[in-house]
């Protein structure tokens, strides 16, 4: 009879998952306060008993959303994938829903995979009852052709130190984006943003300086100096959180 021992009966299991950011402090487990990281590895917890550490693709900041997620974890249960998944749900507070669970390649690292994440920041110019939480209300006039203009400055591989938050200690500030436009939908304004990486507060300081360029206060040809400078304080403020969706992670 042959010996199972010595062999690894791990598995890696892949989820998708969406959450409100309203009451948690980011993504990454931090001493004292809400997160999303510590609700799913206290829900494994609950269910296998054990502390299963989860890893997440992107590292969302306090107060913001995500519409598509994506986080792995190791575990040697037998347990089918669809089964955690409802399990999860079972033991999660409804600010977060797991959406799809699976087994996936032993290999597979939901950050280090990732080849590219999307966010997406929404702003009304009209104030909102339904969804107010999940938008920017803005009723200042905006040049929003200027932003748009403003906008083609950020791609590329850029270092975007000027638009990361100061006490970020990060070994370098470069970033791949992909895409980097507004549009408008009635009272709303979307801005849509991809890169192979985002650093502290990046998208929502990028959304701050492109309202100084809606208002006129920063000139859209002045973003390539705000980038040389690689000083947070010559871009402009940080938008609220609320408004920012993590919306999907291309693998």
């Amino acid at each position: 009879m042959s010996s199972l021992k010595g062999i690894n009966l791990e598995r890696n299991i892949k989820i998708t998952l969406e959450y409100d950011g309203t009451d948690f402090c980011g993504w990454q487990v931090q001493p004292n306060v809400r997160t999303v990281q510590e609700e799913l590895e206290k829900a494994l917890q609950q269910i296998f008993r054990k502390r299963i550490p989860v890893i997440g693709a992107g590292r969302t900041d306090s107060g913001v959303h995500a519409r598509a997620q994506v986080a792995n974890f190791r575990l040697d249960s037998s347990m089918p994938a669809k089964k955690i998944m409802a399990a999860l749900n079972g033991n999660l507070p409804k600010d977060v829903r797991v959406l799809d669970a699976e087994e996936t390649d032993p290999s597979f690292h939901s950050r280090f995979a990732a080849k590219k994440r999307i966010y997406r920041y929404y702003i009304t110019r009209k104030e909102k009852a339904i969804n107010r939480h999940y938008l920017w209300c803005y009723k200042n006039e905006l040049d929003v052709e200027a932003m748009r203009h403003a906008s083609q400055f950020l791609i590329g591989k850029i270092d975007f130190k000027s638009f990361c938050s100061e006490n970020a200690d990060l070994p370098h500030h470069f970033c791949t984006v992909e895409e980097s436009h507004w549009e408008e939908d009635g009272d709303l304004l979307i801005y849509t943003v991809s890169a192979n990486r985002f650093i502290h507060s990046m998208v929502r300081i990028i959304v701050g300086t492109m309202i100084e360029v809606g208002r006129g206060y920063t000139q859209a040809d002045a973003i390539p100096d705000i980038l040389a400078a690689r000083d947070r304080k010559k871009a402009g403020p940080t938008a609220p959180a609320k408004g920012l969706i993590l919306e999907k992670i291309i693998y």
